[in-house]
This record gives C-alpha cells, sequence and structure tokens, in this order.
C-alpha cells in the first residue's frame, strides 16, 4: 500500500499504482484489517473504518510552490463515502472490489446503499474480530 494523503482524521492509499501489485484489494483489506486492530489495542479509543472500491484514478502534482501529489475520479469518491458508513469499526467494499475477493473473505451483504452522487450502490461489510486486544484478524 502508497499512502498518498492525510486528510483530517483519513488518510488515502493505494494499491497497483506506483508499483505493480498482484493483488491491490486484498492488500487494502490486509491494511485496514490491520490498522483496525492496532486502534482497538490502543487506549486511545480510536474507531477505524475503512472503504476499499477499485477503479481508475487520475494522478498528479498539485502546487506551485509547496506540491504535493494527489488522486482524483470517481474511484476516489466512492471509496471516501464507502469509509464514512455508519459509526462502528468496519470495513466497507463496493462489488467491484467485493468481486476481487469473494472467495477469500467472509463479508455480508449491507445491500443497496444511498451513496452521495452515485445513487444506490451494492455494498458490502467485513467485520473483523475485535474482541480480545491484540487479536490478530484473520481473512478467509
Amino acid at each position: 500500500m502508497e499512502k498518498i494523503k492525510t486528510i483530517g482524521d483519513a488518510f488515502m492509499a493505494t494499491a497497483n499504482l506506483l508499483r505493480p501489485h498482484a493483488d491491490p484489494v486484498m492488500a487494502a483489506v490486509r491494511c485496514a484489517c490491520d490498522m483496525a486492530s492496532a486502534a482497538h489495542a490502543d487506549s486511545s479509543g480510536w474507531r477505524i473504518r475503512a472503504g476499499i472500491h477499485i477503479g481508475p484514478v487520475v494522478g498528479g502534482v498539485v502546487g506551485r510552490t509547496k506540491f504535493s501529489y494527489d488522486l482524483w475520479g470517481d474511484t476516489v469518491n466512492v471509496a471516501a463515502r464507502l469509509s464514512a458508513l455508519g459509526s462502528e469499526v468496519a470495513i466497507y467494499l463496493s462489488a467491484d472490489a467485493f468481486a476481487r475477493v469473494r472467495d477469500r473473505c467472509r463479508v455480508r451483504a449491507v445491500g443497496p446503499v444511498p451513496l452521495k452522487g452515485k445513487g444506490e450502490l451494492v455494498v458490502y461489510r467485513y467485520d473483523a474480530p475485535f474482541g480480545e486486544p491484540n487479536a490478530k484478524v484473520s481473512i478467509e
């Protein structure tokens, strides 16, 4: 995973953008699980939600004096809106992302969910087991 930027209390990361990755969606799921496990084990009380989507993006450098790299596009917007669903610890996947990991992750269909600017999209939720401190997340 490659962290692109921090946006308030969130961050944007990609797989298969700057370097080829054979399994970018599973890398994103594992990253989200690891972050949620670390947050759960910490006394900070952070609650991690992630939105995972796959698709084309436009990337480039922004600025004239202070440069930063950024990504734009519908793929970015869908992932951001998925991460904003609910208030509890969860990892949300679009149908396109779920299709890439369907045989390796246990998820449940949340159903058609209205997303701003997109209408209703089928969304899946991977619920990580966070019952014990320092529990490792398993992906099947």
